[in-house]
């Protein structure tokens, strides 16, 4: 069985058959997307790196009501990268997943830098780009004149 069908069980049966989404026609660029709590990301994240995936990238999304992290990860078959998704409320933190992938550690720097999300026991959250003495997050939608501020529901229905 390839590792993504192994995953895609994996994740079914820790997060629910609601929570993961598997597009054969890899027409968003992922093979699975799925959603999990920021209180279980650490065991998902466990589950792919035992399963032979690598972190690709991860990025957040701003929205009105609520913030989202969003993970990729890949393994070296065809057609396998899939997407974890972790919602985060506006001023709370996820808990760093640079203990399970070591190239965590520099996109959530990222991640916290621009999008003001924090990272509970994250190693070292210096910026990496903007000034020491930045107080603000450029790519949160409150920054500057923003005119589609949306909520999560009215974007993904």
């Amino acid at each position: 069985m390839a590792s993504r069908d192994v995953m895609t069980e994996k994740l079914r049966s820790v997060l629910g058959d609601n929570a993961v989404c598997v597009d054969d026609q890899y027409g968003a660029g992922v093979f699975v997307a799925a959603t999990a709590p920021a209180a279980r990301l650490l065991e998902v994240l466990g589950l792919f790196r035992e399963t032979g995936f690598y972190l690709e990238t991860m990025t957040a999304l701003d929205f009105q009501d609520t913030q989202e992290i969003v993970y990729h990860l890949n393994c070296y078959e065809p057609l396998s990268r899939m997407s974890l998704r972790v919602l985060v409320e506006h001023g709370a933190s996820a808990p760093t997943a640079s203990g399970v992938f070591t190239a965590a550690d520099w996109l959530e720097r990222e991640v916290r830098e621009f999008h003001g999300i924090q990272f509970d026991g994250h190693p070292d959250p210096r910026n990496l780009l903007l000034p020491e003495d930045a107080d603000y997050h450029p790519l949160k939608k409150d920054f500057g004149k923003v005119h589609a501020y949306r909520t999560r529901e009215e974007i993904y229905g």
